[in-house]
């Protein structure tokens, strides 16, 4: 189970970093609601990796389309170049469809635990769990899926913090700072 929150946790520590940088570069009146949407970002993030499954899932759908409307309108204020603005819309959009398939499959798994028939597409959406027996996963899959993961999350961030205004002004690596 937990495989299946590691990508909305991992997408919303992305996002976060995301919206910190560009928080970094705002006026203080933009600043101030970014940053903090970047510290919920953070909390659920680790809300979702303690708890081994989404955390509310239903909020995370909300905070998913407030996320991408949000980051639509740094974008046409200004506060936000088109890259960040490609970042937090694939890691809000990705967050929200995972929260609406937890939904659902939740909502499948308890009408079959409430002896409810199922259809075939609550089957389908409750996954093998709600039919068979659980099955464990051994641990290198896990291991696999967070380097992938966390690999694609790097590759999304990485140019979206570097287009932010804090990272245009960053000293390049391999730069000295001072004259050591």
């Amino acid at each position: 189970m937990m495989i299946r929150a590691l990508w909305p946790a991992l997408a919303s520590l992305g996002a976060g970093l995301v919206l910190f940088a560009t928080a970094a570069g705002a006026s203080p009146a933009i600043a101030v609601p970014v940053g903090l949407a970047g510290a919920a970002e953070l909390v659920w993030a680790l809300a979702v990796l303690r708890a081994g499954r989404l955390v509310a899932p239903r909020a995370a759908i909300a905070g998913g389309a407030i996320g991408i409307a949000g980051s639509g309108f740094l974008l046409l204020t200004g506060p936000l170049a088109l890259i960040p603005f490609l970042a937090l819309f694939v890691f809000h959009w990705s967050i929200a469809i995972a929260a609406v398939l937890e939904v659902r499959r939740l909502r499948a798994a308890s009408a079959v635990a409430n002896g409810d028939a199922p259809s075939e597409q609550g089957i389908a959406v409750a996954g093998v769990s709600a039919i068979a027996p659980v099955r464990r996963r051994r641990a290198g899959a896990f291991t696999i899926a967070l380097v992938v993961e966390a690999m694609l999350v790097a590759a999304i961030a990485t140019p979206a913090l570097a287009a932010s205004e804090a990272g245009e002004f960053a000293v390049p690596h391999g730069t000295l700072h001072s004259g050591h």
